[in-house]
């Protein structure tokens, strides 16, 4: 077990066909997977418990050195539908948001549309995780993941997808996470083993979405259309400009020391590899 590579992950929705193969046994005999919430994982990665983590990207800009793995994101190109800003006005009367505790990506995300979308500069902190309560002491809240998606906004409320706005805004689709990797601990079997969990996981959205429930309430169908309309998870060359220009504005704002640096794990390889897949027949077995 020790010398196996130590992958770790979250249980959101969305990272639910990501995951799939290897929770159900792909490449065990090379991985150990294990689930933490999104800050945990960084602070494993950072002290070097886990050698591949998926990640929210700004966790880049955090833990020096390491490297995307190319090809597999968590990605939206326009609405999220779960990353989402409520409010009880409009954006220029907004005093005060309650930013998720869940999601430093996000939160930058909305701190940098407010700067330089809507040039207005409210009052950020950290708030409580119950959306009533948020709202009864911001005018605002930054709503993530699972619940964003199953929770209803209160009636009256101007609700903005956050994620639509950064696509309408630039052109270009946002990452929120990507699989991160110390340095040279990808080789081309672990690339493999991610891609091909990817693959059994988008040949099982059915049953995902048949076996998903949040807080004991399960809707089939708003899964399923979620997944395959508004979470992608290609990692390619726009997402990378996307990447980069996030961090460049986030940076700009001060809400992370410079950009980081985007290392590609296996990045010649991956090269030759995406190259010959173009040229290959449509029934290629090449991952």
């Amino acid at each position: 077990m020790a010398n196996k590579v130590r992958i770790g992950a979250v249980s959101y929705l969305n990272t639910m066909p990501l995951v799939h193969g290897m929770k159900r046994g792909l490449g065990a005999e090379r991985i150990e997977l294990s689930f933490e919430v999104p800050s945990v994982l960084a602070r494993q990665m950072a002290a070097g418990e886990i050698d591949i983590a998926l990640l929210p990207v700004i966790a880049l800009a955090d833990v020096p050195d390491l490297e995307v793995v190319p090809g597999l994101g968590i990605t939206t190109q326009g609405p999220s539908r779960s990353v989402l800003l409520v409010s009880r006005t409009t954006v220029r009367e907004i005093g005060s948001v309650a930013l998720d505790g869940e999601s430093r990506t996000s939160n930058v995300l909305a701190q940098v549309l407010f700067a330089e979308v809507w040039n207005h500069r409210p009052e950020f902190t950290i708030g409580p995780r119950q959306l009533d309560q948020a709202l009864a002491e911001h005018d605002a809240v930054v709503r993530i993941g699972d619940k964003a998606l199953f929770e209803s906004s209160p009636d009256g409320m101007c609700v903005y997808d956050l994620g639509q706005i950064w696509t309408d805004t630039t052109g270009l689709p946002f990452i929120f996470a990507a699989w991160t990797a110390r340095r040279g601990v990808v080789d081309r079997e672990i690339y493999g083993i991610l891609h091909a969990s990817r693959r059994e996981g988008a040949s099982a959205i059915d049953r995902i979405a048949a076996e998903f429930s949040w807080n004991g309430k399960r809707d089939p169908q708003l899964v399923r259309s979620y997944l395959l309309e508004h979470i992608h998870y290609r990692l390619g060359a726009a997402e990378i400009d996307a990447m980069r220009l996030f961090f460049e504005a986030a940076s700009r704002q001060g809400l992370v020391q410079r950009p980081p640096e985007i290392r590609l794990a296996l990045r010649g390889w991956t090269e030759c590899h995406e190259s010959a897949d173009q040229a290959a027949p449509a029934d290629s077995s090449l991952p």
